[in-house]
């Protein structure tokens, strides 16, 4: 394979990586804000509607528009790691700091119960871990170093 051959085909996957990288803030963008939208503006359905959240306890209006407000501050942050993720790691980092804690007390409080804590976790995983992973991941890499930076 010659040189330039590798260059396009670096250049190639670099874009791809671009692209990839872009559609999963879009992606977490649309989640967040529209989990935190439906969170504000009908927080008794959402309440009833997500798996698990009644067996929580009591429903809290406050409550549940304060972590609606933190959703909608994540999807803007990936809203913007989706126009420029370097440029924006910072408001990455703060979706990234959110979804962790919340991923961390929804990892925890399944021990802390009598039942067996592997259905609990199996039924946050689609919702709370893989998303909550996406955007750690979206923050390493907005602050990976890219290479020829001579930072």
């Amino acid at each position: 394979m010659s040189h330039r051959s590798r260059l396009r085909r670096l250049a190639l996957v670099s874009a791809g990586g671009a692209r990839m990288r872009r559609g999963l803030a879009i992606g977490l963008t649309v989640l967040f804000i529209g989990n935190g939208a439906v969170m504000l503006a009908a927080p008794y359905p959402w309440y009833l509607m997500v798996p698990g959240v009644v067996l929580t306890g009591p429903f809290n209006d406050h409550f549940v528009r304060d972590i609606g407000a933190a959703y909608l501050a994540c999807g803007v942050a990936t809203a913007l790691g989706a126009l420029d993720l370097r440029r924006h790691a910072g408001a990455i980092i703060v979706a990234a700091t959110f979804q962790g804690l919340h991923a961390t007390i929804h990892l925890i409080t399944p021990f802390c119960g009598a039942g067996a804590p592997w259905p609990l976790l199996a039924r946050d995983f689609p919702g709370v871990f893989l998303p909550t992973a996406a955007v750690i991941w979206l923050a390493v890499v907005a602050f990976r170093p890219v290479k020829g930076d001579s930072q």
